[in-house]
């Protein structure tokens, strides 16, 4: 889909709100992803589990179910939220690694991305670390050229107290976001083949069939009254109040706080997708948008 300049979706016509906690582990099954689900209403959030009958999703599966179930649901509309960054940093220095022969637009940088981190791989992003060593912190070797680099909406969410942000090429400790977002990339590359599927703030998102979004799940817990991991049950029930949904969801024995991020992001997705400063932040050039993108809630 061809990009727009200032898309204006219908944004109160979505019928199903999915919120995924995406993961850079290595491998091809993975504990610390998660899918939620909410339908329209208030309803509860409900898990998605993997369509293979596995117990854990793989990301190029995630993917798959996207761009195919959630795509052909006729009459039905899916804004999807990814707990994950979209892009790098660009605006700071006019490139995304100066130096290097990367090109200077995202969907370009997506395809890079996704020469080297392929989905026979599960888009495991060691391989682009790897071939750019040079520009990121990891435990055993810091890069000439490494710098704490962050992308605009990064930088306002830090600014705006919505919570922390790290750079994606610092590759160490837990708050790293560096290899997820590498593997998002490589994932949205295939995801962007599909013409029922729509990725924002890069397409026009009117008319698609599945809407995904950039988000940062410790905003919307901060939406919600909590700052932190969400780590029981009766954390999980006060955010989701704050949020407009009536019921707990049924996680058994499934409660982790990957789930728990899931279905506050479907959650939040629910509540704010119809206010239209949240499609419209001030901040959001046509140079931002071209080239970093933008944190869906994010003001």
């Amino acid at each position: 889909m061809p990009p727009a300049r200032n898309p204006t979706p219908r944004m109160t016509d979505f019928t199903h709100f999915i919120g995924i906690d995406w993961t850079g582990a290595k491998g091809k099954r993975h504990a610390g992803l998660a899918v939620a689900m909410c339908e329209a209403g208030e309803g509860a959030p409900k898990m998605i589990s993997p369509p293979s009958g596995k117990s854990r999703w793989g990301r190029a599966e995630c993917a798959s179910w996207i761009s195919g179930k959630l795509a052909r649901r006729s009459g039905e509309r899916a804004l999807v939220g990814i707990d994950s960054s979209f892009g790098m940093p660009f605006l700071d220095e006019g490139s995304y690694l100066a130096g290097t022969d990367l090109p200077d637009d995202v969907k370009s940088l997506w395809a890079h991305v996704a020469g080297l981190c392929p989905e026979d791989g599960d888009f495991y992003g060691g391989p682009f670390v790897d071939a750019y060593a040079e520009h990121y912190l990891r435990t055993d070797y810091r890069g000439r050229h490494y710098s704490r680099r962050m992308r605009v909406p990064e930088q306002l969410a830090v600014e705006s107290g919505a919570g922390p942000c790290e750079s994606v090429f610092h590759l160490i400790g837990p708050s790293q976001v560096g290899m997820s977002g590498l593997s998002t990339m490589a994932a949205l590359h295939h995801l962007d083949a599909h013409g029922n599927v729509a990725i924002w703030p890069f397409d026009d998102v009117s008319d698609a069939r599945v809407v995904i979004v950039e988000i940062y799940a410790a905003a919307f817990a901060a939406l919600g009254g909590h700052r932190g991991k969400i780590r029981d049950r009766d954390t999980l029930k006060s955010i989701l109040n704050a949020l407009g949904t009536a019921r707990m969801p049924r996680l058994g024995l499934d409660f982790t706080d990957h789930a728990a991020d899931a279905c506050v992001t479907a959650a939040a997705l629910r509540q704010i997708a119809p206010d239209r400063k949240y499609w419209n932040p001030p901040a959001l050039s046509d140079r931002v948008r071209a080239t970093e993108g933008w944190v869906f809630g994010i003001v």
